[in-house]
């Protein structure tokens, strides 16, 4: 069993400490990327235990404009998480990343208010893994109430391609 992950709380991010999030998405203006998997009826089948069917990830570097507290101006990672479960419920949440780890070689993506995180990697082909296992949920919303979707015998690890720029909404319209 690996050793478990240090997580350190959402914060800016500094110019050149952006780790394994630059090698997601460079850090610029406007700078964003999507990340997606939507299983099929055939792996559905093939895995009962399964309850996420579809999954999306959108990623976003934004930086604010310079004020008493950030001379510099303050730069986060934002992301929004959706996933689709197999009763059809849809879900979703947001919050921020920053490396994490014992020298910041994950990245992890939390809600506030210990709405807890996953964690994200880069992994082969533009594609990313999105590990719930390793933090034991995420709060979610489900409608007008809240979820908490939590690792299970098929739901610790998702693998998401990186989707197309023109399937990948500017951060300032997220909300679509």
């Amino acid at each position: 069993m690996a050793a478990p992950a240090v997580f350190v709380q959402a914060q800016p991010v500094k110019p050149g400490a952006e780790g394994p999030l630059a090698a997601l998405l460079a850090p610029g203006p406007g700078k964003h990327i999507c990340f997606a998997r939507r299983y099929d009826t055939a792996h559905m089948r093939a895995h009962p235990a399964q309850r996420v069917r579809s999954m999306g990830l959108r990623l976003a570097y934004h930086a604010h404009a310079p004020d008493a507290f950030y001379p510099q101006g303050q730069r986060n990672y934002y992301f929004q998480l959706r996933a689709t479960l197999r009763d059809g419920r849809a879900l979703a949440t947001g919050g921020e990343c920053a490396p994490a780890g014992e020298h910041g070689e994950v990245i992890r993506c939390g809600v506030d208010d210990d709405g807890s995180a996953v964690l994200i990697r880069p992994a082969t082909g533009g594609s990313l893994t999105v590990d719930l296992q390793a933090t034991g949920r995420i709060r979610m919303s489900a409608g007008e109430s809240d979820f908490d979707l939590m690792p299970g015998a098929d739901d610790g690890t998702f693998l998401l391609a990186a989707r197309p720029a023109g399937e990948c909404p500017a951060y300032e319209h997220w909300q679509d």
